[in-house]
């Protein structure tokens, strides 16, 4: 069956085949997977998952190319520049795999959410918190698995939401920040390939497998020291987006700071958990 649908093209997969297996393949053959942002994150994570045969890709974003993109978006180059970025990197995508589909829209998630309501897993590669918790909230809302990842200057985070089953984004991230841009701040390339992979396999381990390693966690990694720390994430029964009491949260509430946000800047990461310290109910 496999060998049917890729052809003489099946090569392709061997090395990665030797682990996943056939059945594995097929699964990432017939995914729909969406990317909203196609920037440093999205863009990267849009070339893994072409390469490695995901079969539908719907790469969302309303931004054009600017030639500081480049140097750590290496799906595009200098005559993509003042190119929208979704059509871009569709033209791109189907160069490297031409068997599979990509659906470029070019707009803002806001006023494009019905676009991607049947899609199995969506893919954060944005770049605001106000945005991202509206795609959290989108994806609670019609049950589809979230792989959210920040990146700020030499340090990032990556989770994944299984909507009524872990903690969501709103759960450990409050409203009322600032949402500047985090590239303002500078981004160390190296950080962003760093969290595009993982949210890569992370969105691979959703397909395969219906689960992921970093479900319910939250990693943090400061890409200048090369540490690493991962921290359990607890459901808040009372958060207004996936809460079992549909309220606002009450209390005084502990939230995890993340890459991008106001409460958690510098390359410095610290392990003593001042970046990734679990919600407390």
């Amino acid at each position: 069956m496999l060998s049917m649908y890729y052809g003489p093209d099946l090569l392709r997969f061997d090395r990665q085949l030797l682990l996943i297996g056939r059945e594995a393949q097929l699964k990432l053959r017939d995914a729909r997977v969406a990317i909203v942002g196609v920037g440093g994150l999205g863009s990267n994570v849009a070339m893994q998952l072409a390469a490695m045969g995901v079969g539908h890709l719907v790469l969302m974003d309303f931004d054009e190319v600017e030639l500081t993109n480049i140097h750590r978006q290496p799906l595009y180059d200098e005559s993509d520049v003042k190119k929208p970025k979704a059509i871009a990197a569709a033209q791109k995508l189907v160069k490297i795999n031409s068997k599979i589909e990509v659906i470029p829209v070019v707009g803002r998630f806001e006023q494009n959410a019905y676009r991607i309501e049947n899609v199995n897993v969506i893919v954060d590669g944005l770049d605001s918190i106000s945005a991202r918790l509206l795609l959290n909230a989108f994806a609670v809302k019609f049950n589809i698995p979230y792989v959210f990842a920040s990146v700020e200057g030499y340090y990032g985070n990556v989770s994944t939401i299984l909507p009524r089953k872990t903690a969501c984004l709103r759960c450990f991230m409050p409203t009322g920040r600032g949402d500047e841009k985090a590239c303002a701040h500078g981004v160390y390339p190296p950080a962003v390939f760093m969290a595009s992979a993982i949210e890569a396999s992370e969105t691979v381990s959703v397909i395969i497998n219906g689960i992921s390693p970093l479900a319910g966690k939250l990693l943090v990694f400061d890409a200048s020291s090369y540490a690493f720390d991962v921290t359990d994430l607890k459901r808040n029964p009372s958060c207004p987006v996936c809460g079992d009491q549909g309220g606002p949260a009450r209390g005084n509430k502990k939230h995890v700071p993340v890459a991008g946000s106001a409460h958690c800047k510098g390359p410095s990461f610290r392990p003593n958990r001042d970046c990734a310290e679990p919600a407390h109910q």
